[in-house]
C-alpha cells in the first residue's frame, strides 16, 4: 500500500500547484495574436484588388419568353447576353500595372478594378498570354499605388507556409492559409493534353473568384499566381510560379505591343537568392555581350517590372538612355511601330482604314460584334467608297472567307488579283448586310 499512498501524495502536490506555475502569462511585450499571417495580411491588403468583367455569352433563345427553365423545349437559336464575372489581381507597380489571370479577362468587354480603399477604376488590357494564363492590366490613379514585392519560386520547399488572398465567391479580401503541397504539377485535359504546366500545388483554400490573386510566402512576397482548383477534391489548388511572370515581362510589357512604340531594347533579369527571403535583381541588356543595366533615363530600376514600366513611359521620337556597369551609355530613339501590312494594303488598294475589333473596343464604341475589322476612314473615289462603306462598319467576311482579325484580312489581300469583285459582308447598326466590292 505504500506505493499507492506515495503516488497519491505526488498527485495532490501537482494538483495544488498554482495556475501561474502551470501556464505562465507571456510578457506584455509579446502579442500571441499577432501571428506571421496577420503581419503579412496587413502588409499586403492594400495591394490586392477585385477584378470584375462584363462579357457576352451565348444563351439559348426562348420562344415562350418565360425564361431559361424552358430552354430545352425551344428548338430556336442562341442570343448573346451580358454576364458578370469576378476574379482577383494584385498591383505589381506604382504606375498602376496589375497582374491577373488571362481567363479572368478573356473576351471581356469591360474590366473594372476595385481597390482596397473602395475606389473603382476602369482598366485597360495591356497584354495577356493564353498558355501561361497571365494578363497585365493598367489602371490610372491620381496617386502612386502600393505594389507587392515579387519573390522567387525557384527555391520553394514542400511544406513551407503560404497565404492566399483574394475574392472567392465575391467575398472581398478573404484570406486562407496552408502549405506548399507539391511542386511541378501539370493540369491536363481529356486525352492527356497539358493545359497548364509546372504549377505549385497548395492546400490553402482557393475558390472561384480567387483566380489571379497572389500566393504569398511568410515574408509577404508573391511566389505564385492562383489559377485553378481541383473541382472533384477538397483543398487542392494550383498557382503559377512567380518566375513565369518575371520571365514573361519583356513580352507582356513590351512597349511595341501595348503602346505601339518601339524602344529597340530588350532586357533580361538575373536573380540572386540570399536565404531566407532576399531576392537581388540584376538587369542585363540582351546583346551579344550582356551588360548590367544601372539606370534607365537616370532612374535605377529595382527589377524587371520596374524596368519595363519605365520603358512604357517613353514616347515616339524620345531618346532613351541606358547606363551600364562599364561606364558607357546606350542611347536609342523610340519610333512608332509600323502599321500592319493588312492596314497598309487596305488603304492603298481599297481606300479604307481599318483596325481590329476587340471586346473592349466593341464595348467603348457600342458595337454588337466582337470580331472583325472596324472601318475608321473611307477615302473618296476608291473601291471602298463605291461599295458604300462608311466609318463604323465592321467587316466580318470577304467572299467566302470569314474575317475575324487582321491576319485573316492580310492573307486575303495577299491573294487579291489585279482586278475583280467580291461580296463584302459588314455589320452596320446591329444588322448584317453585304455589298459588292470592285477594284
Amino acid at each position: 500500500m505504500k506505493p499507492f499512498v506515495l503516488l497519491r501524495i505526488v498527485c495532490l502536490a501537482a494538483a495544488g500547484a498554482t495556475p501561474a506555475a502551470v501556464a505562465a502569462e507571456p510578457p506584455e511585450s509579446i502579442n500571441l495574436r499577432r501571428t506571421v499571417t496577420v503581419e503579412v495580411v496587413q502588409k499586403v491588403k492594400d495591394s490586392v484588388v477585385n477584378v470584375s468583367t462584363t462579357k457576352l455569352i451565348a444563351r439559348r433563345r426562348t420562344a415562350t419568353g418565360i425564361g431559361p427553365f424552358f430552354d430545352d423545349l425551344d428548338g430556336g437559336g442562341t442570343v448573346r447576353v451580358p454576364a458578370q464575372s469576378l476574379g482577383t489581381g494584385f498591383i505589381v507597380h506604382e504606375d498602376g500595372y496589375v497582374v491577373t489571370n488571362h481567363h479572368v479577362v478573356d473576351r471581356a468587354r469591360h474590366i473594372n478594378v476595385e481597390l482596397a480603399d473602395g475606389r473603382k477604376l476602369d482598366a485597360d488590357l495591356i497584354s495577356s498570354d493564353t498558355e501561361a494564363d497571365i494578363a497585365i492590366l493598367k489602371i490610372n490613379s491620381d496617386k502612386p499605388l502600393p505594389p507587392l514585392a515579387l519573390g522567387d519560386s525557384s527555391d520553394l520547399m514542400i511544406g513551407e507556409p503560404v497565404i492566399a488572398v483574394g475574392n472567392p465567391m465575391g467575398f472581398s479580401h478573404s484570406v486562407s492559409t496552408g502549405i506548399v503541397s507539391a511542386l511541378h504539377r501539370d493540369l491536363k485535359a481529356e486525352g492527356e493534353r497539358v493545359l497548364l504546366a509546372d504549377l505549385i500545388q497548395t492546400d490553402a483554400a482557393i475558390n472561384p473568384g480567387n483566380s489571379g490573386g497572389p500566393l504569398l510566402n511568410a515574408y509577404g512576397q508573391v511566389i505564385g499566381i492562383n489559377t485553378a482548383i481541383r473541382g472533384d477534391a477538397q483543398n487542392i489548388g494550383f498557382s503559377i510560379p512567380v518566375n513565369k511572370l518575371r520571365d514573361l515581362v519583356p513580352e507582356l510589357m513590351n512597349p511595341s505591343q501595348s503602346q505601339k512604340v518601339d524602344v529597340h531594347l530588350k532586357l533580361t533579369e538575373h536573380r540572386t537568392l540570399s536565404p531566407p527571403s532576399r531576392v537581388s535583381s540584376t538587369l542585363l541588356l540582351d546583346e551579344p555581350r550582356p551588360r548590367a543595366v544601372l539606370s534607365i533615363n537616370g532612374r535605377r530600376p529595382r527589377d524587371i517590372v520596374d524596368a519595363y514600366a519605365t520603358l512604357l513611359r517613353v514616347k515616339p521620337n524620345q531618346e532613351c538612355v541606358v547606363g551600364c556597369d562599364d561606364g558607357k551609355s546606350v542611347r536609342v530613339r523610340a519610333t512608332a511601330v509600323p502599321l500592319p501590312d493588312a492596314v497598309v494594303h487596305a488603304h492603298d488598294l481599297l481606300g479604307l482604314t481599318v483596325e481590329q475589333v476587340t471586346p473592349l473596343r466593341a464595348e467603348r464604341l457600342g458595337l454588337d460584334t466582337e470580331d472583325g475589322l472596324l472601318v475608321t476612314e473611307v477615302l473618296r473615289n476608291t473601291p471602298a467608297a463605291r461599295a458604300n462603306l462608311r466609318p463604323g462598319d465592321v467587316i466580318v467576311q470577304l467572299g467566302r472567307y470569314r474575317v475575324t482579325k487582321l491576319d485573316d484580312f492580310s492573307a486575303f489581300l495577299a491573294r487579291l488579283p489585279q482586278s475583280g469583285r467580291a461580296r463584302l459582308f459588314v455589320v452596320r447598326d446591329g444588322q448584317v448586310g453585304y455589298t459588292q466590292l470592285e477594284w
